[in-house]
């Protein structure tokens, strides 16, 4: 009798030539299970280590060995009728030893959890094709097992032969299953034998599940899939499975303290500072939190501690103010335990200067959710609210982990309905969250509420417990100052007078570091350009020539880390206090969210009452957290310019924000201007239109007549709110409240009324509403990369300006010329090559009308055609394109990827030369 065959489960991954067996692969999963077995309990531990046994048993099939894997010694040979693995799988578990276990160790929940574990097992590797496989009768499947019989003895040879070497006796829950088997024969769909967790359209299947049951199936599938995933890592890049979860232990809730106490002292240079961090976070170690403080008060700190002893998730909404958090992070947990995560983090981390080799090792393990510490964009994570095929994997470890989410209002409404159901999930899950932020809507705190109920969470308001102190400080004076601009036959000018220019150049001259936000791209170039005009041609404005910088979205990866860069040390926090001379940046929303720059004089576009609060919070950021009053210069004119359009209200047209948000944000200012600054009653707050109408005909109409005498008479009730722009300018209040100072405290006021003056049927909230009731009725995305757009809302390509074109094909060609391994190839390639020329833009229907694109891979496929044309044309370096291994690499890595006629500028960024184009900024969050 001929001995088994030995069954591969990868090819060549460890050494040249050698195959991975599976019960090797078996071996290195449970090992990997291990290592994080002890958050779950034993008896769910068990089931899991059956789910990893029995995963891949479907690999026995002779097509995976033969075809696949190209086992040519594989016997039998045939039938070589292809089917998914893992559906093979769960025809080779004994059903009548899988019954006994759960009957004796999940009594009350047997069948449940033998449904849960079948489940897992069959679709731990989910297919875009699988919906048409498991939902109607197969053909393919009946097919397979009507030819099976002969070899069925056989297969279970060699399965017996592999899981026999594993330690435990694993092989009596080995034999073929004939029941599935006749079912499939005679036509059952796949999805009857194996409930299918993902999709819409399987949701009756899921109906009835209870929270508890629900959590259980996910935990299961979700231990199964990371099991998995770290050991084929190991295997295919030699990796320690003993790294499947890096303790952090080692430093500990004390050594955490001591270093952040240190560095808080160090930081503020010897002042009496009050460390409210460690008197805050006593009794709330193991709480979840929602933290509100001022802007520079050192939340981070706060969230170092709070995570310090277990698993923890960073999240924020910029790249550049993830890389700050990951370098701040790594001086407290080091870089062994701390990772990064973001679309280009493998770039960052390859070109940051330390050891590559450890540097991209800590990128592969936060990717395998690894390493204890793991600062990321929101991107990376939030979208799995939607639940597309592998949440599973996120949600198990989110059970046992800590979840920090910082500056949530920068996210658009759809985006943050979806920031909200996560922490939702994350809790049912049995994990923590950590929501801190300057400015909190009070929507997101009424429906994290109606979530997860106020007794689940600590609310530590720093506005309140310290509004003494808030109150009386008072490092801004906001000055409101309306631009007359020309507005003919629908074209709207937001160009700025020559005089603001005149302005912000002043300040510069006279030592201040000065901070200009624009609300697009477009407007920040045009005041970047005008101001550079202005230094070259004025000579009392000479000196800033080398002082003036532009930053925003629109710049390669290259450059884009070149100037933060420098920006993140010419505006550093604190400035110091022998520096003299002047500078400017000009800059769009990139600034907003934890960017740690101190400027002294701001000017801005009107903007949302949060986003204005965010951008104040850059102004003489040094004071953040000094407790001496007397160190805080109360400003004798204006460090805050906010400039309103007369036309048109900001560059943005409408696009970047909501009008109502931007109305109401100036009403509110100049409702505080006017000394009137009254909470909304509770009975107004969120109401619709017609109702808070009632409340701005009481407070601003009034006003308006008893400052100015230019009443009008309206009708009560029926005032909407976004009118009461018009009616202020019109009546000139603005000359009695454009300029006030305004105290820390005052603003977590403005912001507070703010959104409790946002009308429930605004379209802000009903964005929000809408896409939390589709989440709550249980809306699954069938793709992860549907879920991400969901999240980011609005759609964004990659192009290469055409000019660049003849440039970028020089350098691949360079590049694959230079390279000869295949070792990180891609990123080597992302590092060199889409860095220096690759942008990310928002893309919409009118763009694709009027500007002509070209996929960069119509120019790879006509490499593929040269044979048969002419290479007489040709260079050399196009000729060594003409590997099929390097095309079909480019193929892959420039879908989707465009040349356009955009023009570019190592200064300026991505220039839009079309009359009337508004390069909006909002994809820039991620």
């Amino acid at each position: 009798m001929k001995a088994p065959s030995p069954i591969y489960a990868k090819g060549g991954v460890k050494e040249a030539g050698k195959f991975i067996r599976l019960h090797e692969h078996i071996r290195d999963a449970l090992e990997s299970f291990d290592r994080i077995s002890h958050h779950l309990s034993d008896s769910l531990s068990d089931l899991i280590r059956l789910a990893i046994v029995c995963h891949d048993l479907g690999k026995v099939l002779p097509a995976f060995q033969v075809r696949t894997l190209k086992n040519k010694h594989y016997t039998p040979n045939f039938p070589l009728i292809n089917i998914p693995h893992s559906f093979f799988s769960i025809l080779w578990i004994n059903e009548e030893e899988l019954q006994k276990k759960l009957a004796k160790d999940h009594r009350d929940h047997a069948e449940a959890y033998r449904e849960f574990l079948v489940s897992a097992i069959a679709y731990h590797h989910w297919r875009d094709n699988f919906f048409e496989l498991i939902s109607t009768p197969s053909q393919e499947i009946a097919d397979l097992l009507d030819t099976i019989d002969p070899v069925k003895d056989r297969l279970r040879e060699n399965l017996l032969a592999e899981i026999q070497r594993l330690k435990h006796e694993w092989q009596d829950f080995i034999d073929f299953n004939e029941n599935i088997a006749r079912g499939l024969r005679n036509g059952v769909p796949f999805s009857e034998y194996a409930r299918p967790p993902y999709q819409l359209y399987f949701l009756p299947k899921r109906a009835g599940l209870d929270e508890q049951d629900m959590r259980t199936w996910i935990l299961i599938a979700g231990f199964l899939q990371r099991a998995d995933h770290f050991a084929s890592f190991c295997e295919e890049e030699g990796e320690d499975l003993q790294t499947a979860e890096v303790e952090k232990y080692s430093l500990g809730f004390r050594k955490v303290k001591e270093i952040v106490e240190t560095r808080i002292k160090g930081k503020d240079k010897g002042k009496s500072v009050n460390i409210w961090q460690i008197q805050e976070i006593e009794g709330h170690e193991d709480r979840n939190v929602i933290l509100i403080a001022p802007t520079g008060y050192g939340k981070t700190e706060f969230a170092f501690l709070w995570g310090s002893d277990e698993k923890s998730f960073y999240t924020l909404p910029l790249r550049a103010a993830v890389n700050q958090i990951y370098a701040r992070a790594i001086g407290i947990f080091g870089q062994d335990k701390t990772g990064l995560l973001h679309s280009d983090a493998d770039v960052f981390l390859m070109g940051d200067g330390g050891e590559e080799q450890s540097s991209m090792k800590a990128y592969d393990l936060a990717r395998q959710l690894a390493l204890p510490v793991i600062v990321s964009t929101g991107d990376q994570f939030f979208p799995y609210a939607l639940r597309p095929p592998g949440y599973e994997k996120i949600y198990a470890t989110l059970s046992y982990s800590r979840l920090i989410i910082d500056e949530v209002q920068a996210y658009d409404p759809r985006a943050v309905a979806i920031v909200v159901k996560f922490i939702e999930d994350t809790v049912r899950m049995g994990g923590k969250f950590l929501l801190m932020t300057a400015t909190l809507p009070l929507f997101i705190l009424n429906e994290i509420d109606d979530a997860i109920g106020t007794d689940c969470y600590e609310k530590i308001n720093l506005y309140k417990k310290e509004e003494h102190c808030l109150k009386d400080i008072r490092k801004h004076k906001v000055k409101i100052e309306l631009i007359e601009n020309d507005s003919s036959e629908g074209n709207t000018s937001f160009s700025l007078p020559d005089e603001q220019l005149t302005k912000i150049l002043g300040q510069a001259k006279w030592g201040k570091r000065v901070l200009v936000v624009a609300n697009t791209v477009k407007q920040a170039q045009d005041i970047f350009c005008r101001l550079r005009e202005k230094t070259e041609s004025d000579k009392d404005f000479n000196g800033l020539k080398d002082k003036l910088w532009l930053l925003h979205s629109r710049f390669t990866l290259d450059d884009r880390k070149d100037l933060e860069e420098i920006v993140a040390f010419e505006f550093s926090n604190p400035k110091p206090k022998d520096e003299s001379e002047g500078k400017i940046l000009v800059a769009t929303q990139v600034v907003e969210a934890s960017l740690d720059l101190d400027a002294d004089v701001l000017f801005t576009e009107i903007a949302p009452m949060d986003s204005l609060v965010q951008r104040m919070g850059r102004v003489l950021r040094r004071y953040g957290l000094t407790v001496n009053l007397d160190d805080i210069p109360e400003p004798t004119e204006a460090n805050v310019v906010v400039w309103l359009f007369k036309n048109g209200t900001e560059s943005g047209k409408g696009l970047v924000y909501n009008k109502e948000l931007l109305n109401l944000s100036l009403a509110w200012l100049l409702k505080k201007g006017i000394g009137n600054l009254k909470e909304v009653p509770n009975e107004y707050a969120n109401k619709e239109k017609e109702i808070l109408s009632e409340f701005f005909n009481r407070e601003f109409i009034e006003v308006i007549a008893e400052n100015t005498g230019q009443a009008k008479k309206r009708k009560r009730g029926k005032k909407k709110s976004q009118d009461v722009l018009s009616t202020i300018i019109d009546s000139n209040l603005w000359f009695k409240g454009a300029e006030f100072e305004i105290s820390e405290f005052e603003k977590h006021e403005l912001v507070e009324n703010f959104y409790k003056s946002l009308p429930a049927d605004s379209s802000y909230l009903l964005k929000f509403r809408q896409t939390k009731d589709i989440l709550d009725a249980g809306y699954m995305s069938d793709r992860k990369e549907e879920a991400h757009k969901l999240f980011r809302e609005i759609f964004t390509i990659s192009v290469i300006p055409r000019e660049m074109k003849h440039d970028f094909i020089n350098e691949v060609c360079t590049f694959f010329g230079r390279y000869k391994s295949s070792q990180r190839l891609y990123t080597s390639f992302k590092k060199e090559i889409f860095a220096k020329f690759v942008i990310q833009i928002p893309f919409s229907m009118d763009q694709e009308k009027s500007r002509r694109f070209e996929p960069v891979e119509l120019w790879i496929r006509d490499l593929e055609c040269l044979d048969s044309i002419s290479n007489n044309n040709l260079s050399e370096d196009y000729e060594r394109l003409l590997s099929n291994g390097d095309r079909k690499r480019l193929l892959r890595w420039c879908k989707n990827l465009y040349f356009a006629d955009y023009k570019y500028d190592k200064k300026l960024g991505l220039i839009d030369t079309e009359a009337g184009a508004t390069t909006i900024e909002p994809g820039e969050i991620w």
